[in-house]
């Protein structure tokens, strides 16, 4: 069975990174979930947004922290508008698996709130760099799956020393899978060990077509790419 075909940032090689046009794209070309990454604005409200800073993606200066959710709804990514988690996921629920990215400091409980109120904790796996945050999300919500994601440096001198590192990182929060920077997957072995662990094993972001055969033929469980047209490709 092929791994499953995560949309990163929904279909961001098609259209608008994290938009809902994105995650329109990645549904209409077949992938099996999106991933999608989920901040607090200052009054609360969870927004699907991946920089701290609003410049690069809607040209303005500040921070998305110190804005007020009223006050992102008139900016656009690209001519589209900055989504709330909510719509993000309304969109998603009863069609696509759904990776919530909990970026750092954001707030988890409006997080959760959203995935309540959308009925979605069926399509959603919660995920951070963060242990805190995972920490806290298991407290509040601990019915709902988990993930660990980790970059080790690069370049890595020993890669499955350092996925193993973090292997055990990730069971010592009590998580159920590790996403790993798709580098750092070195060998069959490395694979092999990880899910031994009992872990799903997903890796990021992988949008070269030798790198979707390998790593499938490797067994992972996720991979999460900008284009899910080169993940039919290979696997058609």
């Amino acid at each position: 069975m092929p791994p499953l075909c995560i949309a990163h940032r929904g279909a961001s090689a098609q259209a608008p990174e994290n938009t809902l046009r994105a995650f329109e794209c990645a549904c209409a070309l077949g992938a099996d979930g999106i991933e999608l990454d989920a901040q607090t604005t200052r009054d609360g409200v969870p927004v699907v947004f991946h920089d701290a800073g609003l410049r690069r993606l809607t040209g303005r200066p500040g921070r998305l922290a110190d804005c007020l959710w009223s006050e992102l709804r008139g900016l656009r990514v690209r001519g589209e508008p900055i989504p709330s988690l909510q719509e993000g996921l309304d969109f998603a629920r009863g069609r696509m698996l759904v990776q919530v990215e909990i970026k750092k400091g954001a707030r988890v409980a409006p997080i959760l709130g959203a995935v309540r109120s959308t009925r979605t904790a069926r399509n959603v796996i919660l995920a951070s760099f963060e242990h805190a945050i995972l920490r806290e999300a298991a407290a509040l919500a601990p019915s709902i799956p988990r993930m660990l994601i980790a970059d080790p440096k690069l370049p890595i001198v020993r890669p499955s020393a350092a996925g193993l590192r973090w292997a055990r990182a990730a069971l010592s929060l009590e998580v159920a899978g590790i996403s790993l920077n798709y580098r750092c997957i070195d060998s069959e072995l490395l694979v092999g060990a990880i899910r031994g662990l009992g872990l799903k094993l997903w890796c990021w972001t992988v949008n070269d077509c030798r790198a979707i055969r390998r790593l499938s033929n490797w067994g992972l469980d996720g991979l999460i790419g900008d284009d899910p047209r080169k993940f039919r490709s290979v696997f058609n």
